[in-house]
């Protein structure tokens, strides 16, 4: 039994390494983003989304948090790979099942009298599969980094989460916005209607001015109209967003323009991997593939358990008088000799599963930095065009004034107080519209650099 022992113990030693080295990424990330970040270099914090300073927004986080079903699927697919994970662990363990029973039977030949017999017994066995060559190390690996992997994935789906809720409430908020410069140029639209009214009545103008001014009118309704269709909308998909029903669901508005627009700080794009969850899981799903890979390597080689049973018996029913009791110890082997090359396609298949691996590591890597360097270029960019089309709204509302008045004491025609009018409204329809870029682009610079996530 002790060259057994030794057999075992060398052969352990010589399996540490007749695994080949795992398969890696030879990706080359930037020194450097090429479009310039703003920020104070104090990195984001964890809850971003309180940089805006909106209760409202905060609270409807919080909401989704608890009631959103993708985040509760999430949840249950990270206990599954938890008890997967245990599953998997339970195999360094020895498995150990216990068996009784007893019986009585009779049995008569013909012409001789009947035999009884009776029979007690109860046994346990023990087994263990020696695990030489790192196959069940190797599977358990793979049980940790899928559990590692569905919980980045829950990660990167409350991030997208947290960004989906701030991008629809804010969507909401400028809809809403929209719809208050709507009526306003509505209300315009009535007064104007008035004033040409007026100069009809006294024959300053003839009907045509009378009916285009009408027909503006009617085209100021139907865009009102409109834009209450698409704000119950958007409220209904924040409902659903956040796990509410969507009848009686009702959100408070935040003052539009009164939101703070925090600067954020990009970073490294080396740090950009360390960052952003989705990249995480894609690395666990490498590290999956390289144990399968060993998993599959060591199938190739023979398989060892141990093996011990004893028992007793007797001839009593329902008794152990005068047993007989049995002691076994066992050592056994297992290998496949010949299969046509099975196991080795086997383990290729697994090596180009892990290479696909990588791959997709790579690519989920390059998605992340074009989305960054997309990200920082659009949030100047939209910030820059708030502030032209800030310009552009106040230079318009002083177009209307002008020719408002021009128009009231005849120094104008209808048709330049008309197309001040569109201008006016379109300007400043496009105003709040290019606000909401700008929180969406601030939001999105959120994500893209992994909302403050930290793989602890």
């Amino acid at each position: 039994m002790r060259y057994i022992y030794m057999m075992i113990l060398a052969v352990t030693f010589y399996g540490c390494s007749i695994h080949p080295d795992p398969l890696k990424s030879d990706l080359e990330v930037p020194l450097a983003f090429d479009a310039a970040s703003s920020g104070n270099n104090s990195g984001i914090s964890a809850v971003w989304w309180e940089s805006f300073n909106s209760p409202t927004l905060n609270a409807l986080i919080e909401q989704a948090v608890k009631n959103s079903p993708d985040i509760l699927i999430a949840y249950e697919n990270i206990e599954q790979a938890r008890l997967q994970l245990g599953i998997s662990e339970a195999s360094y363990l020895p498995t150990a099942s216990l068996s009784a029973g007893s019986s009585e039977g009779t049995s008569k030949r013909d012409g001789s009298p009947s035999t009884t017999s009776k029979s007690t017994s109860a046994s346990l066995r023990i087994n263990y599969e020696v695990d030489l060559w790192g196959k069940i190390r190797a599977s358990n690996e793979g049980a940790e980094a899928r559990f590692n992997a569905t919980k980045y994935d829950k990660d990167a789906i409350t991030l997208s989460m947290y960004a989906s809720v701030a991008e629809s409430y804010f969507s909401l908020l400028g809809l809403r916005e929209r719809l208050v410069i709507a009526k306003d140029n509505l209300n315009i639209s009535v007064q104007l209607m008035s004033i040409v009214e007026a100069k009809y009545k006294s024959g300053s103008v003839g009907l045509l001015d009378v009916s285009r001014q009408r027909t503006s009118l009617l085209s100021q309704q139907a865009s009102v109209e409109s834009l209450e269709l698409q704000s119950s909308q958007a409220k209904n998909a924040l409902a659903v967003l956040v796990g509410s029903l969507p009848q009686g669901f009702e959100v408070n508005s935040d003052a539009f323009w009164e939101f703070k627009l925090p600067s954020v700080e990009a970073g490294l794009p080396s740090e950009l991997l360390l960052k952003r969850p989705d990249i995480a899981k894609a690395k666990a799903n490498v590290e999956s593939a390289n144990a399968a890979t060993k998993v599959a390597n060591a199938e190739r080689f023979p398989s060892f358990s141990l093996t011990g049973s004893g028992g007793v018996s007797s001839s009593a029913l329902l008794s152990f008088r005068d047993p007989t009791s049995v002691l076994s110890l066992a050592l056994n082997a297992a290998y496949t000799l010949f299969d046509g090359g099975r196991l080795k396609d086997l383990k290729d298949v697994e090596v180009s599963k892990t290479k696909v691996a990588i791959q997709n590591y790579n690519k989920v890597i390059l998605t992340a930095l074009q989305e960054s360097e997309d990200a920082l270029l659009s949030a100047a960019y939209q910030n820059s065009q708030e502030l032209l089309q800030r310009e552009i709204s106040n230079e318009s509302s002083r177009s209307l004034d002008i020719a408002s008045l021009q128009y009231k004491y005849g120094t104008s025609d209808l048709t330049t107080l008309l197309d001040a009018q569109n201008k006016y409204f379109s300007a400043r329809d496009s105003e709040a519209a290019q606000r909401l870029n700008h929180l969406k682009s601030l939001v999105s610079l959120y994500k893209v650099f992994g909302g403050g996530w930290s793989n602890e």
